[in-house]
């Protein structure tokens, strides 16, 4: 006997509308129907609308987890159009803002895969974390959300003497924390049973749909643009990707974890290198006939903004996000799947619908 399970569109397990039709047979699911497109805004189109303040609040405003990311694309192919370079405090500062945004996006994404599984007070752990993250980037950005800080050239406001003590003084303990929870989770009975070959992205598949970020990671591949093609601070930092070869959720678990533990060595690390200068800068004047691009790495992977100026105003913006869940993808991952699995597949992929489809 076989039926039909609708998932979503909403959901606590996932942010974002995405719908997810499983066809279940005894307790597997044997076909899926994934449906997303609930939340398109054209968000390119309205962009060469906006003068450039407004313009630059509206990429913030793309996405609630990878704002700086969206942000610091955007800014970054502005400055390669108006040939203006970032000195080392901004770059520095750019950096610790970005590994707090992705720290924070990891470990909810983690946690919401422990919630999935039953273990609820170390998914809490967790989320706890992640909003601790969160606050850490609102002393950076001024936002748990950040505003549009970061402008070409360097940021609108800097971090004050004051600030970045109070982070130095919390980071430490943050990171021996994290670090003796993952040690001490990463090898439970329970979390391997439910986690290891479940839900299982083969490398040669996820090479050929195109997958990035921590999922393309879990599954072997390396790719990650603060290794492959550094910008900000990343350079002075001596950044290495992780990698893990299992594909499964145990890997994409693990890789969000560890990935946040090495975000919050890399935020020490750019604090305590700030020199002494103003990062401070204003917005151009005037935008130069051309094109150009800009591209980091976001939490969910390779986030690229490519724009064109006929020499007044930019007359195309186009934004290249990772590619998230669609129909094939969700088909590879829960296909054979048993039920009980199915949350804890959804939630390891961490889908980002607002970039899917900004």
């Amino acid at each position: 006997m076989s039926y039909s399970l609708a998932l979503g569109p909403f959901h606590p397990a996932w942010l974002g509308p995405q719908r997810f039709i499983l066809r279940v047979a005894g307790d597997r699911v044997i076909d899926v129907e994934y449906q997303s497109g609930f939340n398109e805004r054209g968000c390119a189109e309205r962009l060469l609308r906006l003068p450039l303040p407004d313009a630059l609040h509206l990429v913030a405003r793309i996405c609630g987890e990878c704002s700086f990311a969206h942000s610091l694309a955007f800014c970054q192919a502005l400055e390669r159009l108006c040939n203006r370079t970032v000195g080392a405090r901004a770059a520095l500062i750019r950096t610790a803002a970005a590994e707090l945004e992705r720290a924070s996006a990891h470990l909810r994404a983690a946690g919401a895969v422990l919630y999935a599984i039953g273990m609820d007070r170390h998914g809490a752990r967790l989320e706890t974390l992640s909003c601790q993250f969160r606050d850490m980037l609102a002393q950076v950005t001024g936002g748990r959300i950040p505003p549009p800080v970061c402008v070409p050239g360097g940021l609108l406001r800097d971090l004050s003497s004051s600030d970045r003590n109070d982070l130095l003084a919390l980071l430490p303990g943050i990171c021996a924390d994290l670090y003796r929870f993952i040690d001490r989770l990463i090898d439970q009975r329970l979390l391997m049973a439910r986690t290891c070959e479940v839900g299982v992205l083969p490398r040669i598949a996820a090479e050929q749909y195109g997958v990035r970020g921590p999922m393309a990671r879990a599954s072997g591949i390396h790719c990650d643009v603060r290794a492959d093609q550094p910008y900000a601070a990343y350079p002075m930092l001596a950044f290495q990707p992780i990698v893990q070869e299992g594909g499964d959720v145990h890997a994409r678990l693990l890789m969000l974890l560890l990935e946040a533990y090495e975000s919050v060595k890399l935020v020490e690390a750019a604090l305590q290198r700030l020199p002494d200068e103003d990062p401070v800068a204003g917005l151009p004047e005037d935008l130069p006939h051309g094109q150009a691009s800009g591209m980091v790495e976001g939490p969910r992977g390779a986030i690229r903004y490519t724009i064109e100026s006929d020499g007044l105003r930019l007359t195309r913006i186009e934004i290249d996000t990772p590619r998230q869940c669609d129909r094939l993808l969700a088909r590879t991952l829960l296909s054979r799947a048993q039920l009980d699995d199915v949350m804890a597949i959804i939630a390891s992929i961490a889908v980002c619908v607002a970039c899917a489809e900004q």
